[in-house]
């Protein structure tokens, strides 16, 4: 065997090693959760979805049926706040990149997209939260929007950037003015690549725990309105894994499962929605 098939059997094996390594991550990150997610899950039976929390140090985990409510509520309230607003940014920035505005604002979305998750939430924490000395659903809300806006404006831009210049061309042609061009013909052209976009961003806020940190507050035994604290899975999960009480802990496994299934369905549905655009 000379040095050149040495060499070339070392690389394999590093090779191997690194995919290795990786669905070694993937299983930890991913198929233990499930799996001991679900377990918990079926032990407590319908309970885990219309139950709150049970007492520290009991046998029964309790549910998560307030958390539910918490994170459907404020994602919903994240993703209506950013998206029109990511959405016209995104179309903007395409429709007139030298502009300085349209330039302005990819830098600032860029810059967003560059700042850590935490420091969004100490943000609204800040201007917010002290000035309504509350921590509400709506705090953690806008602090999710901030989190998820940048990802929305890139997603948009790029979906109209794919679009042959040809179908513009045969707009103007027709004496359509530009926005129109861009609302009636455009959009709908790509209208998959816009609802990926809004996938995106659902998910984006579905699975982030950092912006709510101080701004949603810790309401696991009740939903008291936009106005009040309130929850999510990753902050019950952040929140029930650290404790001593073993009942607690379940309960955070179930949740994990949840949010792992959650994000892995939502992914494979972006992942088949972006293949299947095609011009």
């Amino acid at each position: 065997m000379n040095l050149r098939s040495i060499k070339n059997e070392i690389g394999f094996l590093l090779i191997v090693l690194s995919v290795g390594f990786i669905l070694l991550a993937i299983f930890s990150l991913i198929i233990v959760p499930l799996i001991l997610g679900f377990k918990v899950i079926i032990e407590a039976g319908p309970a885990f979805f219309t139950t709150a929390p049970a007492a520290p140090g009991e046998g029964s985990p309790g549910g998560i049926y307030y958390t539910l409510i918490g994170s459907f509520v404020m994602i919903s309230l994240a993703v209506a706040i950013a998206f029109p607003i990511g959405f016209l940014t995104g179309v903007y920035i395409n429709e007139y990149p030298q502009t300085r505005l349209a330039i302005l604002a990819e830098s600032a979305s860029h810059f967003l997209s560059e700042v850590p998750s935490v420091i969004l939430g100490i943000f609204i924490y800040a201007t917010y939260v002290l000035a309504t000395k509350n921590t509400s659903l709506i705090a953690g809300a806008l602090s999710l929007s901030l989190a998820i806006l940048p990802y929305t404006v890139v997603q948009v831009r790029e979906s109209l950037r794919v679009i042959p210049f040809i179908y513009r061309e045969a707009a103007h042609s027709l004496g359509l003015p530009r926005w129109k061009t861009v609302f009636f013909v455009l959009v709908p052209m790509n209208l998959r690549g816009i609802l990926v976009g809004l996938l995106s961003a659902f998910l984006r806020a579905f699975s982030e725990t950092a912006p709510v940190l101080f701004t949603a507050g810790a309401a696991f035994y009740g939903f008291y309105g936009l106005d009040g604290p309130s929850s999510t899975l990753p902050l019950l999960v952040w929140n029930f894994a650290k404790t001593p009480y073993e009942n607690w802990q379940k309960l955070a496994w179930g949740a994990s499962s949840i949010l792992a299934l959650v994000s892995i369905s939502l992914s494979l549905i972006i992942r088949k929605a972006t293949k299947e655009v095609r011009f």
